[in-house]
């Protein structure tokens, strides 16, 4: 019970620095998304990002802190994977022909509407070298609370188009979702979930700062975070304990700027800059929530990247420029499979692939995109190298 009076106690800390002044936030409006195709065809926006925040001073002879409240609402369809006992939490890839015929995998597309309220606090010690505006390190302390549902697609309104997944046509529940399913635990019961979890994270900066994307970056920064979400931090509120984890992040990435020619106005002419980054990612616990599940299912990884940046001409306004960018990947993936009950199943696997990506961007919110990709190693799914390909056109909204 006492750690449950922590959650009110950790917002109210929160929120007496940001109001000891004053009580005014200013407000900002980003990332509006569409919902699925079966609503509206994918032409009317049905999620967003919206906050307040608020910078003020703590510490004399430090920058102001920054104080955010963070929503955000999205609805689009989520994919049952087929590729798990529901029951054990074993991956099909570690199983005989044999054994995949005495367990039982589910499938299905669902409608997925979330939303999540994220608050935190972040300060900043010292100066950046290379932005004397920037903190030198940066100690952020947070909370975040994901609520989601999982409900049958809206495409099942108009007659023949589909069988319900968790129901029948009577409402009634189906076979296994009356069952606790410890490799799903966000689709039983009534299917919605909260989960909650705090947050820790450390930034070293030694970069400087890109006032848009047109610029070359160049510097070193490196960002260390903790997530902790454990079940008695109202996680066990809805369908039993939905949350109970400890996750960890390292990343750290240097970019050098090989050389920048600008037009007689100060825009780009055109710039390339060598990038390199390492991530170090660990998870361990009971439960791990659904938006929280690393790929694979495979509690540990170790990503590094290099890539070469060329930017063209900035024309007509400061936001409109188009970039080619060259990616080479290698992922290492270890550790047991979560959500698995007795951590039996443990694996290495390796994924390898490269990508070139080029974006035309208009007028700070119209992107044109085409990206081309070949994956070289696949991990431990029995599958051939293989080419990909993708275009996009979107638009963006950043108020």
């Amino acid at each position: 019970m006492k750690r449950k009076l922590l959650l009110p106690f950790l917002l109210l800390l929160m929120l007496l620095p940001a109001g000891a002044d004053s009580y005014s936030l200013s407000a900002f409006i980003s990332g509006v998304s569409n919902g699925p195709d079966s609503f509206g065809y994918n032409l009317f926006p049905l999620g967003t990002t919206f906050g307040f925040e608020k910078f003020f001073r703590i510490f004399n002879g430090l920058k102001d802190a920054e104080f955010q409240i963070e929503m955000n609402m999205a609805f689009n369809e989520a994919v049952i994977s087929e590729l798990y006992d529901w029951r054990t939490g074993r991956p099909k890839w570690s199983m005989t022909k044999e054994e995949e015929a005495e367990h039982e995998f589910l499938s299905g597309t669902y409608l997925y509407p979330r939303a999540y309220i994220d608050i935190y606090l972040d300060q900043g010690f010292w100066t950046n070298p290379l932005y004397p505006e920037g903190s030198l390190l940066n100690v952020k302390l947070g909370f975040n609370s994901y609520f989601s549902a999982a409900v049958e697609r809206l495409s099942l309104s108009r007659p023949g188009t589909g069988t319900p997944v968790f129901t029948d046509w009577e409402g009634n529940l189906r076979y296994p979702f009356t069952e606790t399913m410890p490799a799903f635990p966000w689709l039983e019961g009534s299917r919605n979930v909260l989960s909650n979890y705090i947050y820790l994270s450390l930034s070293l900066n030694l970069d400087r700062d890109t006032p848009t994307d047109a610029e070359p970056e160049h510097g070193f920064s490196m960002d260390l975070l903790f997530q902790y979400g454990p079940w008695w931090l109202a996680n066990n509120l809805m369908n039993g304990t939905q949350s109970d984890y400890l996750r960890m992040t390292l990343y750290a990435e240097e970019k050098l700027e090989l050389f920048s020619i600008q037009q007689e106005n100060g825009w780009n002419w055109v710039n390339m800059y060598f990038g390199h980054s390492n991530t170090l990612h660990y998870i361990t616990g009971s439960v791990v929530p659904q938006h929280k599940i690393p790929e694979d299912r495979l509690r540990g990884y170790i990503t590094d990247r290099i890539w070469l940046h060329f930017t063209g001409p900035q024309f007509m306004a400061g936001d409109c420029f188009t970039f080619i960018e060259l990616n080479l990947y290698n992922t290492i993936r270890f550790g047991g499979v979560v959500n698995e009950p007795g951590n039996v199943t443990h694996a290495v696997e390796l994924q390898s692939s490269f990508t070139a990506l080029v974006q035309i961007r208009l007028f700070g919110f119209i992107r044109l995109e085409y990206q081309v990709g070949y994956d070289f190693i696949r991990g431990i799914w029995p599958e051939k190298p293989r080419w990909w390909q993708n275009a996009a056109l979107s638009f963006y909204v950043s108020v």
